[in-house]
């Protein structure tokens, strides 16, 4: 398994548009080859910025290369820049998994 977190920091007043960006992203990414698993989290209790966390587990690192290299990415991807948000990539290969 891989896992793909990516921690999205956002002011306030772009936290709605940020949310509906991504209102309908986990129909799409359960139609994505590889991609096992999709969340949107929203931190509670931020002061200042809103943080969220976007979390996406993958069959393997191939599944999520392949998809960066898509058209849905670029399409997913196009209006990103519209809430404002700071992003911060981390990239994990799954040592334990309970399931």
């Amino acid at each position: 398994m891989y896992v793909v977190m990516n921690k999205l920091t956002v002011a306030p007043e772009g936290a709605a548009t940020l949310e509906a960006g991504f209102a309908h992203s986990g129909e799409r990414m359960r139609q994505t080859p590889g991609c096992v698993n999709f969340e949107l989290l929203r931190e509670e209790q931020t002061e200042g910025n809103d943080v969220y966390m976007v979390i996406t587990q993958w069959q393997d690192k191939d599944a999520f290369l392949a998809w960066t290299q898509s058209d849905a990415f670029r399409r997913a991807h196009s209006g990103s820049g519209d809430s404002g948000a700071m992003g911060e990539l981390h990239m994990y290969v799954s040592v334990v998994d309970s399931r």
